[in-house]
């Protein structure tokens, strides 16, 4: 794991005249981004905490023996197959069963639309185009280029597996050239791929695409020299390298240790071929010359106190401008310190540097874009309304890449149009689709959001709050475990709409469901249930929309009679693990239910009962729905891989004739349905992290996904 990388306080050494001590302001505000940034840990599906950066070889791609690794002994049938599939004994055939239909689908899915924007542990990575009317980002594994005239969005590695070219991991930074025609981005990965690609044509793959080399980890900036001819990049090995690539030809032109601290910014002089990198406690100016790398500290002298650096941006005359965690700037000539400015309030860490024709604009902590002009006079001052991220300047128009997900541009007259919303905070897990609107989704995230969309439209029209209040903190090893900055009562991870009244439910990772009043009310709270102990991902309202149930991580499944206000009728306590998925059937007296421990139960509605023989009563039962990862129709969607854990959601399209599946390696899967062992799946490719949850839209014609830690939905069109 990531433990040699794990932040420690900054502290003095003789190494390195540019450490930093920290005075006693910087400790006791600590920037919690900042802290991400340098050492984010999470929690992966065995309960490590590992590095955000770390990842096992654990993806097809990466590890082509894996499949063999896993593929089911002919010889395990019986007792000992049982015992690994507990839920081969509750599968049984329709009387009439219909073929298996394992051969791909004949049906190709376009990416047409993405709604994130990663920004949590990255900076200056949104820019305009040579198109003014278009803006180049990244989300999850994709760069996007969002056409702010018709909204409307082309992107750089999304698509059919088999064709997808672009990168198969986060997207962890970008760049542009000076005349903004090509852009860089850079991953992570056990060995992470940098690729160059055009605004103008990103469908068309990389110009070129080169690794880095093992045990680098993730990309944590890139910088194009002025001339286009170069590209530096600095990465996440221990040593923190800086590299030197020839952009026509990929080649490495040079190399050099970086140090032990994460660099988080690098840019290259407006005139000459020299680059400052800046980060945490240093900042280095580098000078190529004939293919040789030399490196010379930043010496603050008596001009200012030393601080971790998040951002670096050059003047047109040479000097060179860096933005401190303690809110100012700081002005160098060659490697030594002029002058600061106190910009931001202290404390008030500027995480966003922009100098466009000399003119510098700041992003601070405060949630303020601050403009000043080449003699650090404040010009102007617009309240963002969350910290940027990234700044760019076109015209008197300004683009901000913002904390909170969003993408805004402020005009000379400081309103701002709203460019992209997403949620920003922990994973996004859950997905709804609107009864009553094809075109519209409801999604719950970790950010203490939940969010209505129009996808037709493709924008957000209406946010609730999931809790006001902060609650308890999530205990050691106990619920849903998550980055996000935000306590179990504002995290969510399952909702549902009822079919007639609109209600909205939705699970809290502190166990409670919320009823709300619809997708354009949804900070009315009608009801709240706490009876679930634990947090719940499966919930379901009956077809005639009299129950609703929530399946619980305290492995029980709760139903409520929804004309009772919501009366707990039912608790259906046989699984002996939390709760994956939950079916009705169509007339709305059976339920089918999947757990961790694989178990496939079906239940009497009726009466409240398991019914242990529930595969012969059931055989030929209508389910209205099909989400459980286990049962006849969907013995072929693991692909030959034992660990079942690898496929996170399943959803049958509503003509039944195929199902969505969303996995561990940010592939969303459309398979036949019925299918069995052996059967062959289209995949697509555009999310970086496990694919979370994945719904059809009730015409059959869209795929909606959710990447968990890549906090982005997609939207995927019937090609």
């Amino acid at each position: 794991g990531g433990s040699k990388n794990e932040a420690k306080a900054p502290t003095t050494g003789s190494g390195s005249s540019a450490q930093v001590k920290p005075s006693a302001n910087q400790t006791s505000a600590e920037d919690h981004d900042l802290m991400i940034e340098i050492s984010g840990t999470r929690t992966d599906k065995k309960g490590n905490q590992v590095s955000i950066y770390d990842r096992s070889e654990q993806r097809p791609e990466d590890n082509q023996q894996m499949v063999g690794l896993f593929e089911m002994e002919a010889a395990g049938a019986g007792e000992q197959a049982l015992a690994v599939k507990p839920w081969l004994g509750a599968i049984k055939a329709p009387s009439n069963a219909p073929a298996f239909q394992n051969q791909p689908p004949n049906i190709n899915m376009r990416l047409e639309y993405a709604y994130g924007y990663r920004c949590f542990d990255s900076r200056q990575n949104l820019f305009y185009t040579n198109n003014p009317n278009q803006v180049v980002y990244m989300t999850a594994a994709l760069g996007v280029v969002l056409d702010k005239s018709n909204n409307t969005q082309k992107f750089f590695g999304a698509g059919n597996v088999r064709q997808a070219n672009g990168h198969s991991d986060d997207i962890t930074a970008l760049a542009v050239t000076t005349n903004r025609d090509l852009v860089a981005t850079g991953e992570v990965g056990q060995n992470p791929k940098i690729c160059v690609w055009s605004v103008s044509n990103p469908e068309a793959g990389p110009r070129i695409d080169v690794k880095l080399g093992r045990g680098r980890r993730a990309v944590s900036c890139l910088g194009f020299s002025f001339d286009g001819r170069y590209l530096a990049a600095c990465d996440m090995h221990n040593d923190h390298y800086v590299s030197v690539w020839e952009v026509s030809s990929g080649r490495k032109v040079a190399e050099q240790n970086g140090g032990p601290d994460k660099i988080l910014d690098v840019c290259w002089s407006k005139t000459e071929l020299k680059f400052c990198t800046a980060g945490i406690k240093h900042i280095y100016f580098w000078t190529l010359d004939n293919g040789a790398l030399t490196k010379n500290k930043g010496l603050f002298g008596s001009q200012g106190e030393a601080t971790n650096m998040t951002s670096a941006q050059w003047f047109g005359d040479g000097t060179a401008v860096t933005g401190g965690q303690n809110g100012m700037l700081y002005h160098w000539q060659d490697k030594e310190l002029r002058k600061t400015v106190q910009v931001h309030g202290p404390n008030q860490c500027i995480h966003a540097l922009s100098i466009i024709n000399d003119t510098v604009i700041t992003g601070g902590k405060d949630n303020k874009i601050i403009i000043l002009d080449k003699n650090f006079q404040k010009t102007k001052e617009i309240i963002a309304g969350s910290c940027p991220k990234s700044l760019d300047m076109s015209g008197s128009n300004i683009l901000a890449g913002l904390r909170d997900g969003s993408i805004k541009e402020f005009s000379s007259s400081g309103s701002a149009t709203v460019l992209m919303e997403s949620h920003a905070d922990g994973e996004i897990w859950g997905i709804a689709n609107d009864p009553s609107n094809n075109n519209v989704i409801v999604t719950v995230g970790d950010d203490n959001k939940v969010k209505a969309w129009d996808t037709a439209q493709r924008k957000c029209i209406s946010s609730g709050t999931l809790d006001n209040a902060r609650g308890a903190e999530r205990k050691a090893g106990a619920g849903a475990s998550t980055l996000a900055t935000t306590t179990p009562n504002q995290q969510g991870r399952g909702i549902a709409i009822h079919p007639q009244n609109g209600h909205v439910a939705v699970t809290h990772n502190d166990g409670k469901v919320t009823i709300r009043q619809g997708t354009r009310a949804l900070d009315t709270v009608l009801f709240t249930l706490k009876d679930p102990k634990e947090w719940s991902e499966a919930i379901r309202y009956s077809p005639d929309g009299s129950k609703l149930a929530v399946g619980s991580h305290d492995n029980a499944i709760y139903i409520y009679n929804v004309a009772q206000n919501y009366k707990l009728i039912h608790k259906l306590n046989k699984h002996s693990s939390y709760i994956t998925a939950i079916d009705w059937s169509v007339d709305g007296s059976a339920m089918h239910s999947t757990c961790g421990a694989y178990e496939l139960l079906f239940w009497d509605i009726t009466t409240g009962q398991q019914v242990p023989d529930g595969c012969t009563r059931y055989q030929d039962e209508n389910w209205a729905t099909w989400s459980t990862h286990f049962g006849w129709p969907v013995q072929g969607i693991f692909g030959g891989v034992i660990d079942y854990t690898h496929v996170n959601r399943v959803d049958r399209s509503h003509n039944g004739e195929m199902v969505a599946v969303g996995n561990d390696w940010g592939l969303v899967e459309i398979f036949g349905f019925p299918n069995n062992a052996g059967a062959k799946s289209q995949a697509f490719r555009g999310h970086s992290e496990h694919v979370m949850n994945v719904k059809w839209s009730h015409d059959d014609r869209r795929i909606f996904s959710a990447g968990g830690y890549d906090q982005t939905i997609m939207q995927w069109l019937r090609a």
